[in-house]
């Protein structure tokens, strides 16, 4: 018997545009190749209250869900047991040893680095564990010598970007990056290469899956000329970019490593939006309309490299039509 796995970010989005279609129950079944109860399932646990359906919700539903707790976070003995022996200068290190050796036979071994990753866990920030440890560095140096777990498929190079994109002669070529501010709580910020528009939304977090859907909730809104490519750079968050292909057959590419000169437009964008973003805010003390005010504002000042027009009327002169395009 097949193993079940759990929807998609790309059959979510499948199933929405199934369901706004008026699509029955057992033909976005058939249709995704699910069982009629799956699908029954993820619209009934993921309903919104206006008993519509939201694939971007529907996933950072389910991201939500599958968050656990760390095991020093569960197991409430061996937590006690790991902070006392950290107190009295004992060091993760030996902690670890001396769990391994069975010297505690009523608690689990842990090893040094998922001591390490509590001490450092935002949630154990108000204790200061770190303060028992020889260096008392607040924050945790990257572990440079450990090669990253994530990797990004189907990555293809900025240098293989076509001229169009690259010099800035066609409409539709956009750069992707994020503005992380207090809590880490990122906004991802799209910017238009060539009439300098940018678009922004808030997230709860920086995953993969909620980058693509909020990404693709975007991009569903602008008008189809509009997309062309994006290019990125190498941050596993924008690991899930296959999805702006098979969606809306947008190219994607990426910039070598720590070059983020290679996409300076959003890199000035960036810049530009941290009048209103700076790095000590906390994004949760500002609604969506406040960050939509900050684009519109950044959308509709004359920019001299556009002549000194504004990148709203660079957008309207180069379709020469009402532009499909909403900033919320």
């Amino acid at each position: 018997m097949p193993s079940y796995s759990h929807l998609s970010t790309w059959e979510r989005e499948q199933l929405a545009a199934l369901k706004a279609a008026g699509a029955s129950g057992n033909s976005m079944a058939r249709a995704l190749g699910r069982s009629p109860a799956t699908i029954s399932r993820e619209l009934r646990r993921n309903r919104l209250p206006c008993g519509g359906y939201s694939p971007r919700q529907a996933d950072g539903a389910y991201l939500e869900r599958r968050r656990r707790d760390a095991i020093l976070e569960s197991d409430r003995r061996l937590r006690q047991f790991v902070t006392d022996r950290l107190a009295e200068g004992w060091s993760p290190e030996q902690i670890a040893g001396w769990l391994k050796r069975n010297t505690e036979p009523k608690l689990r071994t842990l090893v040094t680095e998922t001591i390490y990753a509590f001490i450092y866990r935002a949630a154990q920030q108000p204790e200061k564990l770190w303060r028992y440890l020889v260096r008392r560095r607040t924050r945790r140096r990257p572990l440079r010598a450990r090669p990253s777990r994530d990797t990004i498929k189907n990555r293809r190079s900025i240098h293989d970007r076509p001229a169009s994109a690259a010099d800035r002669n066609e409409v539709g070529h956009w750069e992707a990056d994020l503005i992380i501010c207090k809590h880490t709580r990122p906004v991802l910020v799209l910017h238009e290469r060539k009439t300098r528009i940018t678009l922004a939304t808030r997230m709860s977090g920086k995953t993969a899956a909620e980058t693509i859907s909020s990404m693709m909730a975007i991009f569903r809104r602008v008008d189809p000329s509009l997309r062309g490519s994006v290019t990125f750079d190498n941050d596993t968050t924008f690991a899930r970019h296959g999805l702006l292909t098979d969606l809306f057959g947008m190219s994607t590419w990426f910039c070598d490593a720590y070059a983020s000169w290679q996409k300076g437009g959003i890199e000035n964008a960036n810049g530009r939006l941290r009048r209103w973003l700076p790095r000590w805010l906390d994004i949760d003390a500002i609604d969506e309309a406040d960050l939509q005010d900050a684009i519109i504002t950044l959308n509709t000042t004359p920019r001299k490299c556009l002549g000194f027009i504004t990148p709203f009327q660079a957008l309207l002169k180069e379709l020469g039509k009402d532009v499909q395009i909403r900033f919320s």
